[in-house]
């Protein structure tokens, strides 16, 4: 973390006009001013951290003060007096002592100092669309090779700001009424004071994004908009190579999707297709679309696992197009790319950067209830994009928004093969449970366990609601498994996985490539895997506040996905039947 950073308040004024504004070195705007006309200057503050001097900024100018005004009957003097009184006032809300404002005159600008403008337009191209800290430019400038010093790369981001090239924000904004928000995250809750020994005043972060990075009051958020926009007439020709053939249904979602992106009245639009159904396919002609006309598209998903296997599909449906990654992992978090395959919180450090984001599973957690996730796929949007929402299972606002005819939707109600969706069975098992002797499998799924591997030779992928029991079924399954009716089978029955199991990635491509038969997993692995011949057994069913409805329908679709296996069988395990899993099955029952 670099150390507080810290901003002079200034008035700067020519023969007939005047501007206010901050800087980390007034003399550097001294200079460019001059070069404008502005032949007088006077420091109104000395250095406050930048969430202080944002905060007396916005409360004591108006907008047209901020690009420069026309003087109004009084003299400098009286301007510059005017704005301490301001000043005066509004530092006491925050208990910034009186002895930080100052009049202090500077006459007669220097002259331009040796500015290389060059490294001005090579970080302003590197920059477009991210929304970054100084911490985070300096590592992207070292990642693009580019030699310029901490002191020289503030100077140029502050020329940026006066051009009006870059928007800066404190990290943390101190609010009129008195509240606190996170820039980057747009929160208002969990943020706190902390100790900050180079502020001299009181500090804040915010917890709720602090797994970006720390997010401080003293720090400053330069944010570049996209320089590329997608154009009315096409410069080039991106055509996507369709890996399946498209059925009926994906062929009218996808040429309506194209659509979309080409007139300007709708900004958003909502897909819900069956589990399996290909939705992510039907989006490909949309994006190709925009990319066509230079700009820049976004697939963003709420968790990483599903990813790799998107990026995958990306790369092969636009191989002439630069397709890149980013997720907590990746290493390199500043690639340049025209299609982004990211997380929802990478998309955090993006910035009025993408023509077009398609938004997968967007009733999963942890977007659908994150306002923070939500602030910041919006914000990556440019002014003139679109967002298409996928999703199996709309629920929550985006469910509201199209229930109230607020959000046009496109629907696919059967997968790409023709065959419907297998519909699950409810099993209750009254002996399903754990007993201080450990865990007790009842006959019934050993049964159904058997009927999978032996009698419909396929595999078997057994949801369960927590870690602990992904591990202890994993075990007890592997013991049941040796003895009759069982066969002998070389090797391990069964493997678990959960979120945090470091193999998690290993053991999804070895069951993916059918070398072990049974896979245990939490809603891990709800999303974001293809089993060519699998059935599916969702075993204590009824814990409803890990399966609710959504949950349960897409668990069941990770069967039948394949038109080698369109039939696979789904079984819901339960000591009750819970609304959830009534639910669940009339929704597939009704797709149809």
């Amino acid at each position: 973390m670099i150390g507080c950073q810290k901003f002079i308040m200034y008035l700067a004024w020519g023969e007939k006009k005047y501007i206010l504004s901050y800087s980390h070195n007034p003399l550097l705007d001294f200079c460019y001013l001059g070069r404008k006309g502005f032949s007088g200057m006077v420091l109104l503050t000395k250095p406050l951290p930048i969430g202080y001097v944002s905060y007396l900024f916005n409360s004591c100018t108006t907008e047209l003060e901020r690009v420069g005004t026309l003087f109004k009957g009084r003299s400098i003097e009286e301007t510059a007096a005017l704005k301490v009184r301001l000043l005066r006032r509004y530092s006491a809300r925050l208990g910034i002592p009186k002895d930080f404002l100052t009049e202090n005159y500077l006459k007669n600008p220097m002259p331009w100092p040796a500015f290389d403008m060059g490294k001005m337009k090579i970080l302003e191209e590197k920059l477009m669309g991210r929304m970054l800290f100084l911490t985070e430019i300096n590592q992207l400038i070292k990642k693009k090779g580019i030699s310029a010093g901490e002191s020289e790369i503030q100077d140029i981001l502050q020329i940026m700001f006066l051009g009006r090239k870059c928007q800066r924000l404190p990290g943390i904004s101190f609010e009129e009424d008195g509240s606190k928000i996170c820039c980057r995250c747009g929160q208002r809750e969990k943020i706190l004071p902390v100790v900050c020994a180079s502020c001299g005043l009181k500090c804040y972060h915010c917890e709720e994004c602090i797994a970006l990075g720390e997010s401080r009051s003293c720090q400053p958020l330069y944010g570049v908009p996209g320089g590329r926009r997608a154009y009315r007439l096409p410069y080039t020709s991106v055509t996507p190579v369709m890996e399946v053939q498209l059925s009926l249904a994906q062929k009218e979602a996808s040429a309506v999707l194209r659509q979309f992106v080409l007139q300007p009245e709708q900004r958003e639009k909502l897909v819900w297709a069956a589990c399996g159904a290909g939705k992510t396919e039907v989006t490909f002609q949309a994006a190709a679309e925009v990319l066509s006309r230079g700009g820049r598209v976004l697939f963003a998903l709420p968790r990483r696992t599903p990813l790799p296997e998107i990026f995958t599909r990306l790369k092969r449906a636009f191989p002439q197009v630069p397709v890149t990654m980013i997720h907590g992992e990746t290493k390199d978090k500043f690639a340049d790319a025209e299609i982004f395959a990211a997380t929802t919180h990478q998309v955090l450090r993006f910035y009025s950067a993408f023509d077009l984001i398609i938004l997968d599973e967007v009733d999963a957690y942890p977007y659908k209830d994150s306002s923070m996730l939500q602030f910041a796929v919006k914000r990556a949007r440019r002014k003139a994009g679109k967002i298409i929402y996928l999703t199996a299972t709309p629920s929550g606002e985006i469910y509201e928004r199209w229930r109230k005819k607020e959000l046009s939707c496109i629907k696919i109600p059967a997968r790409h093969h023709g065959y419907p969706l297998p519909e699950p069975k409810i099993v209750v098992e009254k002996k399903l449970r754990r007993t201080s002797k450990g865990l007790e499998i009842p006959e019934v799924v050993v049964d159904l366990i058997h009927e999978t591997i032996e009698g419909d030779l396929s595999q078997l992928l057994i949801f369960v609601p927590s870690v602990f029991l992904a591990v202890h079924v994993s075990e007890e399954l592997n013991r049941i498994t040796q003895l009759p009716p069982f066969n002998n089978f070389n090797g391990r029955w069964v493997e678990y996985s959960h979120g945090r199991d470091e193999d998690r990635e290993l053991k999804r491509d070895r069951f993916i490539k059918g070398e072990f038969p049974v896979l245990v997993t939490t809603t891990l692995w709800e999303r974001g895997i293809t089993v060519p011949r699998v059935n599916v057994l969702v075993l204590f069913a009824d814990a409803e506040e890990i399966f609710d409805e959504a949950a349960l329908i897409q668990m069941a679709g990770r069967a039948g996905r394949t038109s080698s296996y369109p039939m696979g069988k789904v079984w819901f395990v339960g000591s009750r039947v819970t609304k959830s899993m009534k639910s669940a099955r009339e929704k597939i029952h009704q797709l149809n």
